[in-house]
């Protein structure tokens, strides 16, 4: 075509839309791929516990995006059994529309939703009408479509009874842990003062409400199960960590640095020392080394002190876990040799401690500072990468 600027308005438009069907086509393609790596396992054969986190590091996409565009392809592509035999995509027609280029990504996120609710004979209906119209049109009109085939709606079902008796049911199954529970209000109520702090969304955080509540549990269990340790925010009674320069409170200027990243004004430091436990924890320009040998791979509390004053939480690339929702990791694995002590342990939080044990991502130290080399898919060179966002 001519060039942009001496362009007619329809020939632009033209344009453009061969364009946006192309790249739309490029989506379906892409959504392919991602459908083949979904059916071959590729995440745990990685290292990885899901998709989600092995596109967070190699392609840089939102959690949110991720599970967006796995779940397309999940309804898109075609499946093949343990046997070899090929199974039909769930939404056929929505998927050979976005082939051709007609549909977007909203329009199959609209559709997949709509067909949960419809019957399979639907399908060809809504796609006709997601081909000549918007996603918002479309939405509106797979739910007409959904009225107008049940306009009675389900039939309301009798309140369930006030349950008598706390009741929990614990099941294994296909590898994951099930639970149902039935509780009192009260134990309820005790339940959420735990749970809610932890599952607060941090910044940036793309996880649905569910997921941030199951990860709060499970570091609710953790934080349990370290209550019987003398680790820090476990056997000991509450305490507050707090790194400050000793020149700078002497002389009452600058701030003191808060194991969560807060930073606290050095007269209130000075105020809190006057009724509080000191536990000095000396930190050199490269951290003094806190040696408690071979013969046991637990961390006393003193050591962990030792940790949360160098790392200040998840020191993982990117992570922004504080240090109480994080694990000591022994760099070289204690069952090989590796010591307990300041040079061979590091802070991660559940996850990335996990992805560390399963993956090919390398941890040293360097200059006393946790260094991680990614695996050559994610960056072929393996520069080493530090986490910034807890640096003092």
């Amino acid at each position: 075509m001519p060039t942009l600027a001496l362009s007619s308005p329809l020939e632009l438009l033209d344009e453009l839309k061969r364009k946006v069907r192309a790249l739309q086509r490029l989506q379906f393609q892409v959504l392919e791929i991602i459908g083949s790596l979904d059916q071959q396992g590729a995440a745990e054969s990685l290292g990885y516990k899901d998709l989600v986190e092995v596109f967070k590091h190699t392609l840089r996409w939102d959690p949110k995006v991720s599970r967006r565009r796995i779940k397309q392809a999940q309804a898109l592509c075609p499946t093949v059994t343990p046997t070899g035999s090929a199974i039909a995509p769930a939404l056929p027609g929505v998927a050979a529309a976005m082939a051709e280029g007609e549909l977007s990504e909203d329009h199959v996120e609209v559709l997949a939703e709509a067909m949960a609710a419809l019957p399979s004979v639907a399908e060809e209906h809504v796609v006709e009408y997601a081909r000549q119209h918007e996603p918002r049109s479309a939405k509106a009109f797979c739910k007409e479509l959904a009225y107008r085939l049940d306009q009675d709606g389900q039939e309301p079902k009798d309140p369930a009874p006030a349950p008598q008796k706390n009741v929990l049911r614990r099941q294994w199954r296909g590898g994951r842990y099930l639970l149902s529970a039935d509780l009192d209000a009260e134990t309820g109520a005790k339940l959420d003062a735990l749970i809610d702090p932890l599952a607060k969304p941090e910044p940036h955080d793309q996880r649905c409400a569910p997921e941030r509540e199951g990860d709060a549990l499970c570091e609710v269990i953790d934080l349990a199960l370290r209550a019987d340790s003398s680790r820090i925010h476990g056997g000991e009674r509450v305490q507050l960590t707090i790194t400050v320069d000793y020149d700078k409170l002497r002389e009452n200027i600058g701030t003191a640095l808060l194991d969560n990243g807060e930073h606290l004004p050095m007269a209130q430091v000075r105020k809190m020392a006057c009724d509080a436990g000191i536990i000095p924890t000396l930190l050199g320009s490269r951290s003094q080394i806190h040696d408690v040998g071979r013969k046991t791979r637990t961390i006393n509390a003193g050591l962990r002190r030792v940790l949360v004053a160098r790392d200040k939480g998840c020191a993982f690339p990117g992570c922004t876990r504080p240090p109480k929702h994080c694990e000591a990791h022994h760099i070289r694995f204690w069952s090989e040799g590796g010591k307990t002590n300041a040079d061979n342990l590091v802070l991660l939080c559940r996850r990335h401690h996990d992805l560390m044990h399963h993956s090919e991502w390398q941890i040293q130290l360097t200059e006393g500072l946790p260094t991680f080399r990614p695996p050559a898919f994610i960056d072929p060179h393996r520069r080493p990468r530090t986490n910034p966002i807890h640096a003092a």
